[in-house]
């Protein structure tokens, strides 16, 4: 029996390096993974993943459009194909599915960053040093204990972010889409090509598309972001915001990042 085990081939694939691109590709998913996990992504405003938030405005445009577009038999037959209910319903389940993915991730930021305040020798890695015996108290932690204000808590980031989904992602695109296809279908209404009728207005409002983070992002995330600063200070004083200023949150978490970055890399 021996005998013939030995003779066996060995049946393991030989272990053999990756080529460059591939071996790139394979480290890059590793960062990106060891990224989001460390809480240190990219902000989703930032990326084109913003234009899934979008996809329910097709929901818009197609119900404006059915109501003011659509004003003899013709041209509601022509639009019946298109403001399918599944299509529909598929566009907006993408975009609250963006939204509620956005608010997580930045909440789960948020807690990696509080979390290295408050715990940062388990940040640095516990390979380096042996690992502290379970319910033993670090004396200088009690000592010098880590003030984390209201206002940057995980929870409160959380609520910051959804709200800011829900105006610049939801009710403002909406509002304007719709305002778009509704006028544009008025004016368009006594046009004699039953395509112009139909699909002039649709396509307006999709056109405004791709401007849409340009519009709202930048200002309803200012508005917001104060807002909360200022209500805040008004019920915790300056403890409750810390040396946080009124706006530019994201700018100072981005140099902050790219400063833990580069100490990363050295």
């Amino acid at each position: 029996m021996s005998g013939r085990e030995g003779d066996r081939p060995n049946s393991a694939f030989p272990r053999e390096q990756l080529n460059k691109d591939l071996q790139k590709l394979v480290d890059k998913q590793d960062d990106w993974m060891d990224s989001f996990y460390e809480g240190e992504g990219p902000d989703t405003t930032d990326t084109s993943v913003r234009y899934a938030a979008y996809a329910n405005r097709l929901r818009t445009i197609m119900l404006s459009a059915h109501r003011y577009v659509a004003y003899t038999s013709d041209i509601g037959e022509s639009f019946r194909p298109v403001a399918h209910p599944i299509m529909v319903r598929s566009a907006y389940a993408v975009s609250w599915a963006y939204v509620l993915g956005d608010v997580g991730h930045e909440g789960w930021k948020a807690y990696k960053r509080n979390q290295r305040l408050l715990h940062p020798q388990a940040e640095e890695g516990s390979d380096d040093k042996p690992t502290e015996p379970m319910g033993k108290v670090d004396a200088e932690a009690l000592q010098h204990p880590v003030h984390i204000p209201a206002i940057e808590d995980y929870r409160a980031v959380m609520a910051q972010r959804a709200i800011f989904q829900s105006l610049a992602s939801m009710g403002l695109p909406a509002f304007t889409i719709h305002s778009v296809v509704k006028y544009s279908g008025k004016a368009l209404k006594s046009a004699a090509n039953p395509a112009i009728r139909t699909w002039g207005p649709i396509g307006l409002g999709l056109a405004v598309v791709p401007a849409l983070p340009y519009l709202f992002d930048k200002p309803v995330e200012e508005a917001v972001e104060w807002t909360f600063y200022q209500a805040f200070r008004a019920i915790g004083g300056e403890n409750a915001v810390g040396n946080r200023h009124s706006t530019g949150r994201k700018e100072a978490l981005q140099a902050e990042a790219k400063i833990a970055r580069e100490k990363k890399d050295l």
